[in-house]
């Protein structure tokens, strides 16, 4: 089960606030059939070697790559278990970078902490890709004695545009590799590989108004970097010309596609709430006439001065901090279930938090992190059924703190037990996290007690094969209360969204419509300015689900859904957050 508060933003599968996948479309050259001419081609040591002198056996498995890339994260173990089951059956591995971004160093830094041994070399001048026509950093070929292309496309099909099964159904690539060493053609000859686009390198179009200096990096700074920097969620920075370069072909695509900045709301509410993530039209527009252009650099001296970000506490320096008590081992691959961490508190007194923020430890892995309350003498359980109440604070990539207005603060029961719930995704590294949570407290009378409450659908039923199933629930206020923000939780099979009010003088009023819900990017639509709900308003939320096989992160089409904590099951609740004036 997810939570949030007044400031909470939950996001990305990938690993990181830009979740760079793309499904590759369906008509590049095909190559598939074809032989493999030879190019020369780098090592990290900068050693010049030929490509096809690495092929002396029966198979060689060319692997693309990057640096940064979530999904080639998650690859390089089972391609280098692949590597480990089959070399010594003829089949030889080979990465390749082309990424113009990535340095020697950076990729030797990456492979090592992904366990990759299997060699790796760089395509810098992009002979090799352009030959193969390679699109991302996921895609492998399959090359035969006679140095003819068998196959090419995804190692499997667990991966997705910020989507992932538990475990592949497809295993295209171990597949490929068996039939070609049986001497007979792929079953599977040609697939979609989802991954990062390998920006290619073009030549800079002359006389150009927009150049890096002159207009992207301040457009970058402004909406990019808060989670493209250093030490931070996303899988890579966007902080220099060459790292902005180098991921252009990315950026073209996530801006063309509507997917970045990540904000799902109806274009309708633009405006509405106050942490909507939203690129001005005319940056936008600057932005991909620079790609289209060139990536032209302009003059270094007149970049805009390196933008500051908070260091430490972005509240101040906290009251109180609680961390986990041990630090938690999280592996290389897998899906890792929602953890528990329990942390004991001492106050003999009830405490009113004024501000209060969480940090994860290893902020590469962790989803999100949500605090709840456990009263003494519950067990380590969150109050009521977690739709009620419980609820604390909470942390994901992108988000701002819960810092409340004067006279506004939320409750810390005397003794309570915090809950902390932790999701992690993997990323091809082994990592570990011990988050934490810091606290302001406030003297100062509290006029209004900041709340949470979930609207809740507990008996729903999702049929099997359902593509467009809705399912309502509502609430009535039984007395003036101010709405702060709204968040729809749903799990793997939520379609859409909406939370309308009903009002008493018979007034309807939609307060927010998502019309496309992605389990791994939520986030709380917080209100510009509180939003009062009347006496007697109704607000009812209206959810849908897709519960068929067209839905590629549907664990099992076949059966009907119902509620349920874990993922493979269902949930239908409309939180929000309000006071009571």
């Amino acid at each position: 089960m997810i939570q949030f508060s007044r400031h909470t933003f939950i996001v990305g599968l990938c690993g990181g606030l830009l979740c760079l996948a793309i499904t590759v479309g369906a008509n590049p050259v095909d190559r598939v059939g074809e032989r493999l001419s030879d190019v020369t081609l780098r090592t990290l040591d900068g050693k010049d070697v030929s490509l096809l002198s690495l092929h002396t056996e029966r198979i060689l498995v060319v692997a693309y790559t990057g640096v940064g890339c979530p999904i080639a994260g998650r690859y390089a173990p089972r391609l280098e278990k692949l590597y480990k089951k089959y070399g010594s059956r003829g089949v030889r591995f080979v990465g390749i970078n082309a990424n113009p971004q990535d340095s020697a160093a950076k990729i030797r830094k990456e492979m090592e902490e992904l366990g990759v041994t299997f060699p790796v070399l760089m395509d810098r001048d992009q002979a090799l890709t352009r030959q193969l026509d390679a699109k991302t950093t996921t895609e492998v070929f399959v090359i035969d004695q006679k140095k003819v292309i068998r196959y090419r496309g995804a190692v499997d099909d667990q991966y997705n545009i910020g989507a992932q099964r538990r475990s592949p159904k497809k295993k295209y690539l171990e597949l490929a590799i068996k039939d070609v060493l049986k001497d007979r053609d792929p079953f599977t000859k040609r697939t979609a590989a989802p991954g990062c686009l390998i920006t290619r390198v073009k030549p800079v179009k002359s006389s150009q108004d927009i150049t890096y200096s002159s207009h992207v990096a301040r457009i970058v700074q402004d909406n990019c970097q808060k989670c493209h920097r250093k030490g931070q969620i996303a899988p890579f920075p966007l902080t220099t010309y060459e790292e902005a370069r180098g991921w252009s072909a990315m950026i073209h695509s996530v801006l063309e596609e509507g997917r970045m900045p990540p904000w799902n709301a109806a274009h309708s509410f633009d405006g509405v709430f106050l942490n909507e993530r939203l690129m001005p039209e005319a940056d936008k527009k600057a932005l991909l006439a620079w790609i289209d252009n060139g990536t032209p650099r302009g003059n270094p001296d007149e970049d805009p001065p390196t933008k500051s970000w908070p260091r430490g506490w972005r509240i101040g320096k906290p009251d109180k901090i609680y961390k986990m008590g041990k630090a938690f081992s999280v592996p290389a691959e897998g899906v890792v279930e929602y953890k528990y961490f329990t942390i004991r508190t001492t106050f003999r007194k009830d405490k009113w938090i004024q501000a209060m923020e969480v940090k994860a430890g290893a902020e590469d892995v962790v989803h999100h992190i949500v605090v709840m309350i456990a009263e003494p003498g519950q067990g380590g359980r969150p109050q009521s059924n977690g739709i009620d109440d419980g609820f604390l604070c909470a942390t994901v990539p992108g988000d701002i703190p819960s810092i409340f207005l004067p006279g506004m603060a939320k409750k810390l029961p005397a003794g309570a037990d915090l809950i902390f719930q932790v999701h992690y995704t993997t990323n091809g590294k082994k990592r570990r996290d011990q988050s934490s949570v810091g606290m302001i407290f406030t003297d100062e009378p509290v006029e209004k007690e900041v709340s949470s409450r979930g609207i809740a659908n507990m008996g729903l039923k999702v049929p099997a094969g359902a593509d467009n199933h809705e399912v309502r629930a509502e609430y009535t206020f039984l007395r003036d209360t101010d709405l702060l923000s709204m968040y729809p939780h749903m799990h793997f099979r939520g379609k859409s969204w909406k939370f309308v009010a009903h009002y008493p003088d018979g007034r309807e009023e939609t307060l927010l419509d998502v019309p496309r819900y992605d389990y791994n990017w939520q986030e709380s639509y917080i209100l510009r300015a509180p939003k009062r709900m009347p006496a007697g308003t109704t607000l009812e939320c209206i959810a849908h689900y897709d519960n068929s096989a067209a839905n590629f992160v549907n664990p099992d089409p076949t059966v009907d859904v119902r509620w349920g904590e874990q993922s493979w099951e269902e949930m239908m609740i409309g939180y929000f957050d309000y006071v009571t004036p």
